[in-house]
């Protein structure tokens, strides 16, 4: 028997977090380019973006694979996204719901690339090769990050994590969460291809690398794609180290303020080559992630 209160709660969950991941893009933009200097787009342009995207005709595909991968990507981004407390709110669960969400967030790249190789474009085969690397260098600070989480609190269980914070205090108020915090940051900032690890799409060099090809319907999902993520990965970082929220509101305050660290931090550093990138994250962030697992143990 189907459940319908629940189909309206997942349908409902995720209206929400698309709009708001749209308005949180919109944001990024807006305030990249007041730092810059610059007036920038009104904070609802990325929907107006996909609703264009979405009225093109399509002259373009290059197999199945190609039209999956995006589609892919965003059902996984929006499988994480239930699994995430949100306002004390949380649709699915289960014993591991941390690991679940962590590495639900890793697959959408991976969606993408899938149909980016799929298209032959020399472009997206770099922008591939870049992003796997990425992926592969960031998996060591972040699972150590993950792992000083655990180690502390005692459970894979975000709504437990959740519970603890209100109990005991905000994760980055303990010396060795705060340390891991840096390290989830860091990681968090790759993850969503902000500087200075944006060289997997290095608008100005590959032309925009796996998402070269796409354009039309297809763009439009990758960005619906990117707003859900955004979304869960705000709201993700809210909830292991920020205490979580009782209300959307908090939610939403805790969210903006994440997010305008790594718009700071995209403004301020220069994009560091792949090399760079794989060496940077094998160094100061294993290092650190390093000591926070030590000083939970």
């Amino acid at each position: 028997m189907t459940d319908w209160k629940l189909v309206l709660e997942v349908i409902g969950m995720i209206i929400y977090a698309t709009f708001m991941g749209f308005i949180f893009m919109g944001i990024e933009r807006k305030a990249m380019a007041r730092i810059q200097r610059r007036v920038g787009p009104p904070i609802y342009q990325p929907i107006i973006d996909t609703l264009k995207l979405l009225g093109k005709k399509e002259s373009v595909s290059h197999g199945f694979i190609y039209d999956f991968g995006p589609v892919f990507a965003l059902g996984a981004s929006i499988a994480a996204l239930l699994f995430i407390p949100i306002a004390n709110f949380q649709l699915f669960s289960s014993n591991a719901d941390l690991i679940v969400v962590a590495y639900l967030l890793e697959i959408p790249m991976l969606g993408i690339m899938l149909g980016a190789m799929s298209s032959g474009n020399p472009y997206s085969a770099l922008g591939v090769q870049r992003g796997l690397l990425t992926m592969v260098a960031m998996q060591l600070p972040y699972g150590l990050a993950l792992i000083a989480l655990v180690q502390h609190w005692g459970t894979f269980k975000l709504g437990e994590i959740v519970a603890l914070q209100q109990t005991q205090g905000w994760s980055i108020l303990v010396p060795a969460l705060f340390l891991a915090m840096i390290v989830f940051d860091i990681v968090f900032q790759a993850m969503l291809g902000l500087e200075p690890f944006d060289i997997v799409s290095a608008p100005a060099e590959i032309s925009m690398g796996p998402m070269v090809e796409y354009g039309g319907k297809h763009a439009a999902l990758l960005f619906t794609q990117h707003a859900v993520q955004l979304f869960a990965e705000t709201a993700f970082f809210a909830v292991l180290f920020l205490g979580g929220a009782s209300n959307l509101l908090e939610l939403l305050v805790k969210q903006i303020a994440v997010l305008f660290i790594a718009i700071f931090v995209a403004s301020i550093y220069p994009r560091f080559t792949i090399d760079q990138a794989a060496k940077f994250f094998w160094k100061w962030p294993t290092i650190l992630g390093i000591i926070a697992v030590l000083l939970t143990m």
